[in-house]
């Protein structure tokens, strides 16, 4: 059944008349008469009938208008869908993430999406923690990876549990402590642990306070540098002990620093993809599902 003669024929009902459903459709008045007549034709029923005061519905026509009006009801439904299907099956997807460690358990998956999905550009920007929360927050960029407290305490985003990264500790190897398997808060309560400043990490400063914290140890940081490797050269020089995390250590090797684990059951943090709640972007909901999925098939373990 043809469905432009079925919009023509609920069209003529809505305005029962003729000409106004022709003013409407921007089509003929004899074209929306021959539409009719192939309608009642088709289902070898009279639906209307015409006369000076307008048009009047038969009891086919209104048990017809109310099926008809079903059907495109349906065929409108089916192709939503489909133009969301195709929306998602093409554009640019914007990532944004504060460090490339943390993305790097995620390069098997981004292999897989490009392949699924090749119509989509998926491009990838190193940001700051308060930088790229804000750039979350400004739809500058659509999703973003990172830890927990620096992206999951806004009211506008959504963030979901990508992997744990347990916190190690980076000591020089001609230091006490560096033939360990694994050391507590403790153990090091009297050394001067090295860590990014508060302006630079900001969600990490607060993290490790609140460890010391929690555990009623006043904390010796030095907190002064603003990068991950100026950090650990502070401790090959011999300055402190660095708490860093175990996929940025994964990253890197120095002869003359020592890596052991931090023995507390809550030294890591979480890292997760944020995105906003009221972006527009179509490829987010579904990059998500997809990524949710291969999570519950392949869970990351950083080891």
């Amino acid at each position: 059944m043809d469905l432009h003669k079925l919009n023509v024929f609920v069209t003529v009902v809505q305005y029962l008349s003729f000409t106004e459903a022709a003013r409407h459709l921007h089509i003929a008045q004899p074209s929306v008469s021959h539409d009719i007549a192939d309608l009642e034709k088709e289902l070898g029923a009279r639906l209307m009938t015409r006369n000076k005061r307008g048009v009047s519905l038969t009891r086919a026509g209104e048990v017809f208008y109310t099926e008809a009006n079903k059907i495109l009801m349906i065929a409108l439904g089916a192709r939503q869908k489909i133009e969301k299907l195709a929306e998602a099956e093409s554009g640019e997807l914007r990532i944004g993430f504060v460090s490339e460690q943390m993305a790097e358990p995620l390069v098997p998956f981004f292999c897989k999406y490009r392949e699924s999905h090749p119509a989509v550009n998926l491009t990838f920007n190193s940001y700051t923690s308060i930088d790229v929360s804000r750039r979350i927050q400004n739809n500058e960029v659509d999703l973003a990876l990172g830890r927990r407290e620096s992206l999951a305490s806004h009211n506008y985003t959504e963030w979901m549990l990508l992997y744990q990264d347990p916190f190690y500790l980076a000591i020089p190897k001609d230091h006490p402590l560096a033939g360990e398997e694994s050391v507590n808060f403790e153990q090091v309560k009297d050394e001067t642990i090295l860590i990014m400043s508060n302006e630079s990490n900001p969600g990490f400063f607060e993290l490790v306070q609140r460890f010391y914290m929690m555990r009623g140890i006043a904390p010796l940081l030095n907190a002064t540098s603003n990068d991950r490797i100026a950090t650990i050269m502070m401790a090959r020089i011999g300055m402190g002990i660095a708490l860093l995390t175990k996929q940025f250590l994964n990253v890197y090797s120095f002869p003359d620093i020592k890596l052991v684990p931090l023995e507390e059951d809550d030294a890591f943090h979480e890292v997760g993809v944020a995105w906003n709640i009221m972006a527009a972007n179509p490829l987010v909901e579904p990059f998500i599902a997809e990524l949710r999925d291969y999570l519950e098939k392949a869970p990351i373990v950083i080891k």
